[in-house]
């Protein structure tokens, strides 16, 4: 299969409790290469992401050992009202792979459907 870098999500909002916000297809490698979270709460927001791997196949836990990223604003804990935080992969980095089904990128915020996200990649 050829590689194609292409919009992974489209623009979702992210649950109070942790849940997938992109979870890989059988038989497809991705290759996570930039993520934007917005949040659109008129209070200040704590966002979680996970990375997290399947669990025999079937959709793994999120927790303190697979957390990845904290969005927040400059010199705060928490991503403040009408900010976005973007993490991009490293120049000459594949970015996050995730290669067996139900390997998941995993999120939550404080308050439900008031962040948002929205993932690129590439996939093979």
């Amino acid at each position: 299969m050829a590689f194609a870098y292409d919009r992974l999500t489209e623009i979702t909002t992210i649950a109070a409790t942790v849940g997938a916000v992109f979870t890989n297809p059988a038989s497809q490698t991705t290759y996570i290469r930039h993520m934007i979270v917005h949040n659109g709460n008129t209070t200040d927001e704590q966002v979680l992401i996970y990375v997290v791997p399947d669990n025999a196949g079937a959709v793994g836990t999120a927790g303190t050992t697979n957390e990845t990223f904290k969005p927040m604003s400059d010199n705060n804990t928490k991503l403040a009202t009408g900010d976005t935080w973007e993490w991009w992969a490293p120049a000459n980095s594949p970015g996050i792979i995730l290669e067996d089904e139900n390997d998941t990128i995993q999120a939550d915020a404080e308050t439900a459907s008031k962040v948002t996200i929205q993932i690129y990649g590439g996939k093979e």
